[in-house]
């Protein structure tokens, strides 16, 4: 009997020892659990790239015109015919005797841009020159001191762009209206005279300026994903300064595969024409502008 008190005890202290680490234990583990810190999301890195790209772009394309100039032009009404290839060109270029720069620049919101496509210059002719005839000979030095802007300045406006499949860039579509400012100034000093005789001189100064309305139409259509081929032209004048005036500005851009600080450089290539039809004006300039262009641009 006394035994069976006894195991009876055994097993009930064992019971009661048991329930009471269960409520000690049990509640803990609970309120661990409880406390456990809750996982959060990550926070959001500052530094990280922004997916979606910005409204705004600007592009700048220094470039090199390998112009030639063909035409006439009227100098205190005498008219002198232009035919300067780019071979005369370089010889100026090489003799020292011609500098110039150019370039394109736009800025564009959405659908909305301005751009401005430049080129200016000096260059200076000289003529030493003894001419023989029956009586005598005959000496003339001219020396001819020219500079020259042409400055395109214009508003456009995007019409769409259309996906083409398998390409990561847009066909585009744009029409723009601006201005084609022209400065043309001449300076033109010569002597001429029987050789060891009488020398006469003479001064020829001249400055044209004009500015003519125009509009276009421009587009960019992608071949490959790396490879685009751009398209401008205009046409103005509408009897403002000049007759008529138009352009075409044709390019095939290469887009380098880097973008160092997210800058996307490229290089272009293409031609460039430009008319002056002055015909009716008292200047009568009628000249076309026209080679190829090679240039290294950026957009960001």
């Amino acid at each position: 009997m006394a035994s069976r008190i006894t195991a009876k005890t055994r097993t009930l202290g064992i019971a009661l020892v048991l329930l009471v680490l269960v409520g000690i234990l049990g509640p803990t583990r609970t309120t661990a659990a409880a406390d456990a810190p809750v996982a959060e999301a990550p926070a959001a890195d500052p530094l990280a790239t922004n997916d979606t790209p910005s409204k705004w772009e600007f592009e700048a394309l220094p470039y090199l015109w390998l112009l030639g100039t063909f035409g006439s032009a009227t100098v205190k009404g005498t008219t002198v015919q232009v035919d300067a290839p780019f071979s005369d060109v370089w010889d100026l270029m090489t003799g020292g005797n011609l500098f110039a720069g150019m370039g394109y620049f736009s800025l564009s919101y959405d659908r909305f841009s301005v751009f401005t496509d430049a080129i200016g210059g000096y260059a200076e002719l000289s003529v030493n020159q003894t001419i023989p005839t029956q009586l005598c000979n005959l000496d003339i030095r001219a020396r001819d001191k020219a500079k020259f802007v042409i400055a395109d300045l214009a508003f456009g406006y995007r019409l769409g762009e259309w996906s083409l499949p398998g390409l990561k860039r847009p066909f585009t579509l744009g029409v723009y209206a601006g201005t084609r400012y022209v400065h043309l100034a001449n300076k033109l000093h010569a002597i001429a005279g029987v050789s060891g005789g009488v020398q006469k001189s003479a001064n020829v100064e001249d400055t044209i300026n004009f500015a003519d309305p125009m509009i276009g139409v421009r587009w960019s259509l992608p071949v490959l994903d790396s490879v685009t081929v751009d398209l401008r032209s205009d046409i103005g004048g509408f009897h403002v300064s000049s007759d008529l005036i138009w352009g075409l500005s044709g390019a095939v851009k290469y887009w380098l595969p880097w973008k160092p600080l997210g800058i996307n450089p490229f290089l272009n290539a293409g031609y460039r024409v430009i008319a002056i039809d002055r015909g009716s004006s008292s200047d009568n300039v009628n000249l076309q502008m026209r080679g190829p262009t090679v240039g290294l641009g950026f957009v960001f």
